[in-house]
C-alpha cells in the first residue's frame, strides 16, 4: 500500500497533522503549507515540509517522515536532509522533525544514531499507540483507517461518513479521501465491490478527484489504442494532447474515431 502517498494527501489536507500527531503545539495552525522538496546537487526528497507563513518567524517548520518499512540507515538521512534543507534554504524559524511509524517494530535503531534520539526537536510518533479513534480530528480516523487491519475497518469508515453527512461544509472533501484510503487499503477488490461493501453511493463516488482521473486515465489509454490502430503511428503533439484532455473531451473524441478520416477530424477542427 502506498502509505507515502496517503500521508501526503491528508498532510496536504491539513498541513498541521504531524504535529497534532507529534503533541507538539501550534497555537495558530492557519497559514500553512505541506510541500515535498528535493534537495539541490543530491538523491535525497523529504517525504514533506509543514512550512509556516513568512509572517509568522515563531511559528515551527516541521520536516515529517511517514517510515512504514524497516531502513537501518533512515536516521543518518533524515538529519542530512533536515541540514541540507537548512543550509539551502535558511529560516528563522524554529524547526522540528516528526518521525510517523505505524509500530515500534518498525523503527531501527543504533549505537551511532543514538545521540540524535535525544535531540528535543525530534518527536518518533508510534500510530499503534495513539487513541486516533478518539480524537476530535476526524482526519486522524482516516489514519486509523490505513494502519488498522483490512477486517476491522467497517466501524471506522461508518464514523467517517457520518461526520461527512453531519459536516458537509467544513471545506474538505471526505469522500475523496476516504476513496483514496479504501481503494488503496483494499487492492484485491474492484471499486464496485467497496461500494457495495460499505454502502458508499456511485452517483457521489463517480463525483472524486480519484475517480475523475482514474477514469480519464483509462479513456486516454483506450483512445491511443483506437488511434494508433486507425492511423498507425502517431504524433508527439496528438499523445500530449490526449494527456492534457479531461474525461468529458476523451469521451467526444473516442466517439469520433470510427468516422473520422483525420485527426483532425478527431479533434473537430
Amino acid at each position: 500500500m502506498k502509505t507515502d502517498s496517503l500521508f501526503y494527501r491528508l498532510l496536504q489536507a491539513e498541513p498541521t497533522l504531524a504535529f497534532e500527531l507529534a503533541g507538539v503545539d501550534v497555537p495558530q495552525h492557519e497559514g500553512y503549507s505541506f510541500i515535498s522538496l528535493e534537495i539541490k546537487q543530491t538523491a535525497f526528497r523529504l517525504d514533506g515540509i509543514a512550512e509556516p507563513p513568512s509572517d509568522r518567524p515563531d511559528a515551527p517548520r516541521g520536516y515529517v517522515e511517514v517510515q512504514f518499512q524497516p531502513d537501518d540507515d533512515f536516521y543518518p538521512r533524515f538529519f542530512s536532509e533536515i541540514l541540507l534543507h537548512l543550509g539551502q534554504y535558511p529560516s528563522l524559524n524554529p524547526w522540528q522533525a516528526v518521525v510517523i511509524y505505524p509500530s515500534p517494530a518498525i523503527e531501527r535503531l543504533s549505537p551511532a544514531t543514538a545521540p540524535l534520539l535525544n535531540l528535543p526537536n525530534l518527536h518518533r510518533v508510534y500510530l499503534n499507540q495513539l487513541p486516533l479513534l478518539d480524537s476530535a480530528n476526524p482526519k486522524l480516523w482516516l489514519i486509523a483507517l490505513i494502519v488498522t487491519d483490512a477486517a476491522k475497518i467497517a466501524p471506522i469508515v461508518r464514523k467517517v461518513q457520518a461526520h461527512r453527512e453531519t459536516q458537509p461544509a467544513d471545506g474538505i472533501d471526505w469522500l475523496e479521501l476516504l476513496e483514496t484510503v479504501l481503494v488503496y487499503k483494499l487492492p484485491k477488490f474492484t471499486r464496485e465491490e467497496i461500494q457495495k461493501m460499505f454502502g458508499l453511493n456511485d452517483v457521489d463516488f463517480k463525483t472524486t478527484r480519484f475517480y475523475q482521473d482514474t477514469f480519464a486515465e483509462g479513456e486516454a489509454a483506450m483512445l491511443l489504442r483506437l488511434l494508433e490502430r486507425k492511423f498507425h503511428s502517431l504524433p508527439e503533439s496528438a499523445r500530449q494532447r490526449i494527456a492534457a484532455a479531461d474525461a468529458e473531451t476523451l469521451l467526444v473524441w473516442g466517439e469520433r474515431v470510427l468516422d473520422a478520416k483525420s485527426l483532425d477530424e478527431v479533434w473537430g477542427n
